[in-house]
This record gives C-alpha cells, sequence and structure tokens, in this order.
C-alpha cells in the first residue's frame, strides 16, 4: 500500500518536497522492486492495482497507462470528477485540499495522460495495447458517482471489461471495507507457488 502523498499517483509537475514521480513509481518502479524481492509472478494477469478515493483516481490512470503491467484493476468511490465535472465546481468544491494544482491547467492537460479518457482513446487507437479488465464501485450518495458511472461507460463502451456497483453509502470508510470484499470475489485469484 504506496503512498502517493497527495498526488493522485501521477508524475508531479509542481516539484516541491517529497513530491515527485508517484505515476512512474507505481506503473513501473515498485513492480519491478517487489518481483525482484519476493517471488512474484510476473505476467500481467497476475499483476493487479487498487485503489480507493484519490488512490481510486491513480489506479485508473495508471492502470491505463501502464496497460501492459496490470492485468485488473479495482476503484473504489474514485476521485475521477477532474475531467469529468464542470472546471468550476472541479476548482471550488472539488479541490478540497489543494489538489487540483497536480493536474495543472485542466483544459490543457485534458488531451494528456493526466486523463484517463485520453489514455482510453490512446488504448482504442493502438492495436498493440489492451485494456486491463475494470472493478468500479461507488456509493449512491457519494458527490463522486457521477463521474464514476461516466468512466465505467467509457470504459465498457471503449471494449473493456468492466464490473461496476452501487450501493447505499457515501465517501467512507463504511463503504469501503464492505467493497472491498466485492472486489476480492472479483479477482478470483488463486496462485500457485512455485518454488
Amino acid at each position: 500500500m504506496p503512498s502517493g502523498e497527495n498526488s493522485f499517483y501521477m508524475d508531479i509537475l509542481v516539484k516541491d518536497g517529497c513530491l515527485g514521480d508517484f505515476g512512474e513509481y507505481i506503473g513501473r518502479e515498485l513492480v519491478n522492486v517487489t518481483r525482484e524481492i519476493f517471488p512474484l509472478s510476473h505476467r500481467r494477469e497476475d499483476t493487479f492495482l487498487a485503489g480507493l478515493s484519490m488512490g481510486g483516481f491513480g489506479a485508473c490512470r495508471n492502470g491505463l497507462k501502464y496497460c501492459e503491467t496490470f492485468g485488473k484493476v479495482a476503484i473504489l468511490s474514485g476521485a475521477l470528477h477532474f475531467y469529468e465535472y464542470p472546471v468550476e465546481w472541479v476548482e471550488t468544491q472539488g479541490n478540497i485540499v489543494g489538489e487540483v494544482r497536480n493536474f495543472g491547467n485542466l483544459e490543457e492537460t485534458s488531451n494528456t495522460d493526466r486523463n484517463p479518457r485520453y489514455l482510453i482513446r490512446a488504448i482504442q487507437s493502438d492495436p498493440t495495447k489492451r485494456f486491463p479488465a475494470f472493478y468500479i464501485a461507488c456509493g449512491l450518495q457519494d458527490h463522486l458517482l457521477e463521474a464514476n458511472r461516466s468512466i465505467a461507460k467509457a470504459l465498457s463502451e471503449a471494449g473493456a471489461d468492466v464490473t461496476y456497483e452501487e450501493g447505499e453509502g457515501i465517501h467512507d470508510w463504511y463503504f469501503w471495507d464492505a467493497y472491498i470484499q466485492h472486489v476480492l470475489k472479483w479477482l478470483d485469484y488463486r496462485a500457485e507457488l512455485k518454488v
């Protein structure tokens, strides 16, 4: 469970202090290091990425950007609103801890790898790439519900295998504690340890 500070697990445009290239860290470096240290599979279909809220955005973005690495991606209550909701809302109500600065000018960065929809189009247009499978869940009373619905629909329409669920709940640990159980069932992973 690597920290991303408040980076949204992206490579940071404004370098300051401890913040750095968290997208590269999650998408390549951490995967490679853990495979060297532990007896982990090097196969895409055995490599998963998951996150909630800010980490849900990071899982979505990095799962798409590094689609050759990850076979499955789970998003719980993803903070996917930056390019899905009106800029005015994002820069006021959707900018709780100043996180919008990580994205740069939203209009200028909408056609970059900071925007999941840009990455969806990039995978669609490249016959050598394929989507990971996605599990997305969000609470019916969560202010990010429409953004999660929107990304799930865009992924599905682009040809990704998407499992989408909604249930009673807000943006809190009660919802995430319940739905991580759904993620584990969806992963349905039974590893064979080969020594």
